[in-house]
């Protein structure tokens, strides 16, 4: 019910926008960044693919495409030849590119859910621990992550619980990430058909899964799925629902993986946890990130408002975003900002663990052009973040990253990036130790 109220909305407000948004020069139909290397996560995955950053941006590339192509279907079958056709033209298009983003993202190929269990694969990788993505076609197609034993999850619990509790978090944090590089290129460059209604679903997604945590469906989906699932533990999700899990294992640290509730019929313990077995503080907060998670919907790219003019060359737009962590949970207020030629980008944050909070601020530059062919991006970003999520210990450091594009032809770039971290995390980044990655990819723009 609460999506079709947000869909009403948001299909009322794109009308009644897009006249002001057909007088801007629309400069690009498809924008794809590539990242074709990306060390050391290519070495340090046993899998040896994908990395996250790769994931993420190859699911990009596809709805990019897809996009691509329903904006041209839009076109046919709606001409925007005068005011009132360009309206219909857009409820068109974004009931098109909202239908798809609904039912196109759980395709067994690299999109929204395919990307979403590479994260989770990425940081049980980097932790040495290898796995399949049930939602890639040479695999099979449910959703989840695979070809873990109870014995590695049980050790990696006993040694680096923060890791496990990481992995648990890092698929919804994929939607999460997603969006904000969405919203931000789509507010640098304009696009023939910004990407709103995908927006909207993955804020959707990330709270209807809390939905599904907290309610009785949980308990269910305990009962019934051994009766669908395999009875080797092997083949059976690392997870059974993320966020019951992350919620019950963040709350008890001490007690071992192995404690859970035997599989009946099979092989180990059935990893799923439902929200009546969690303690009434685990509810209690889970309850809380369920709310919190209506701040992804914070976001006026969802209604098709890329940017917010102040006037002659100066505009901004901004959007707040929830994710869960393995220390509790990050809540952030971006502000993406232009200035003439200058592309800038503005971020608070705050992390939070049971009983503390700490901040952490985010600068960037993007798209400047220094030479005829040359142009760099450059983010940085400052912390003090918990430690864990029950203890009062924090840890202070940031990140930095650079990216050098070379213009190589017609709307064809290549780039070389560098990725450095203190101790702590960033979101995009599968390592929660102190890291250095590099990467190399090309970037492919259409007019």
């Amino acid at each position: 019910m609460k999506i079709k109220v947000l869909i009403a909305a948001s299909l009322t407000l794109l009308a009644a926008h897009l006249p002001t948004q057909a007088q801007d020069s629309l400069r690009y139909k498809l924008r794809m960044t590539v990242p074709l290397v990306d060390f050391p996560q290519v070495a340090d995955l046993p899998q040896r693919y994908v990395s996250m950053d790769q994931s993420l941006e190859y699911a990009r590339g596809m709805y990019e495409m897809s996009f691509w192509g329903i904006d041209a279907l839009g076109n046919a079958i709606v001409r925007p030849k005068s005011p009132g056709r360009k309206i219909w033209n857009g409820l068109l298009k974004y009931g098109m590119t909202l239908g798809f983003s609904r039912f196109a993202s759980e395709l067994p190929i690299p999109l929204g859910e395919w990307a979403h269990e590479e994260f989770h694969r990425t940081v049980l990788g980097v932790n040495g621990i290898a796995s399949k993505n049930g939602n890639w076609f040479p695999n099979r197609w449910d959703g989840t992550v695979y070809g873990i034993t109870d014995a590695s999850l049980s050790a990696l619990k006993q040694t680096n619980p923060n890791a496990l509790l990481y992995a648990y978090t890092a698929g919804v944090q994929s939607e999460v990430m997603l969006n904000k590089r969405i919203s931000v290129e789509d507010f640098y460059k304009k696009r023939a058909l910004p990407k709103g209604a995908l927006i909207l679903y993955n804020a959707w997604y990330v709270h209807n899964y809390f939905w599904f945590s907290t309610s009785s469906e949980s308990d269910s989906a305990k009962v019934w799925s051994p009766t669908f699932e395999s009875p080797l533990e092997t083949e059976r999700d690392f997870a059974g629902a993320d966020l019951t899990a992350w919620a019950y294992d963040m709350f008890n640290p001490e007690s071992a993986f192995t404690e859970r509730t035997k599989f009946k019929g099979g092989d180990g313990v059935n990893r799923r946890v439902g929200f009546s077995e969690l303690s009434k503080d685990a509810q209690t907060f889970l309850l809380r990130q369920k709310k919190l998670s209506l701040l992804n919907y914070l976001n006026p790219a969802i209604f098709m408002i890329n940017r917010i003019r102040l006037g002659r060359g100066v505009a901004f737009n901004f959007f707040t975003q929830y994710a869960p962590t393995h220390f509790g949970n990050s809540i952030s207020l971006i502000v993406p900002v232009q200035v003439g030629n200058r592309d800038l980008l503005f971020g608070a944050h705050r992390y939070n663990n049971r009983d503390h909070g700490y901040y952490g601020i985010e600068l960037g530059i993007a798209n400047q052009r220094f030479a005829d062919r040359w142009y760099a991006d450059l983010t940085l970003q400052g912390w003090q973040q918990p430690e864990s999520f029950l203890k009062a210990e924090h840890l202070t450091g940031g990140a930095v990253r650079a990216r050098l594009f070379h213009s190589i032809g017609k709307g064809v770039s290549a780039y070389v990036s560098l990725n450095g971290k203190t101790k702590g995390w960033e979101m995009g980044s599968p390592y929660l130790a102190a890291n250095l990655s590099a990467q190399f990819g090309m970037r492919v723009t259409v007019h």
